[in-house]
């Protein structure tokens, strides 16, 4: 029974090499040095041709996403804070125990949440002080 097994599973595999070898990439070319460092060259000078984004372009893009973000968090977060404290309320000895365990993930969280806001912040004001 193992034999069958492993033979089928043998063949599959080899099927699929082969079909892969008729059916895959047809084309190969090969480059020598000087052709993959001219295409790297121009590669990187087609991207030094557009002007970099300035700071102030990147805040006013990525602050609406952070609030957004803040706000489904924030949201989250309370509607957890209220289910965790309805269970503590009705909840005995031993599931009281288990819920003041989970409320240090929910603290930890709140923490990382609003902390990474603050952290954000202080980034941008340094950096604008740097870039000023």
């Amino acid at each position: 029974m193992k034999h069958k097994k492993i033979n089928l599973i043998i063949k599959i595999i080899l099927i699929t090499l082969l079909i892969i070898l008729f059916f895959g990439a047809t084309k190969v070319s090969a480059a020598g040095l000087d052709d993959i460092f001219s295409t790297g060259k121009n590669f990187i000078d087609k991207g030094s041709e557009n002007s970099p984004i300035s700071v102030q372009d990147a805040i006013d893009k990525f602050i609406p996403v952070g609030t957004t973000l803040v706000g489904i968090a924030t949201i989250v977060l309370v509607v957890v804070g209220l289910i965790m404290g309805v269970k503590y309320m009705i909840s005995g000895a031993n599931e009281k125990a288990q819920l003041k365990q989970k409320l240090i993930y929910y603290v930890i969280s709140v923490v990382l949440v609003y902390g990474a806001t603050g952290i954000f912040a202080i980034v941008i004001s340094v950096l604008n002080n740097i870039l000023d």
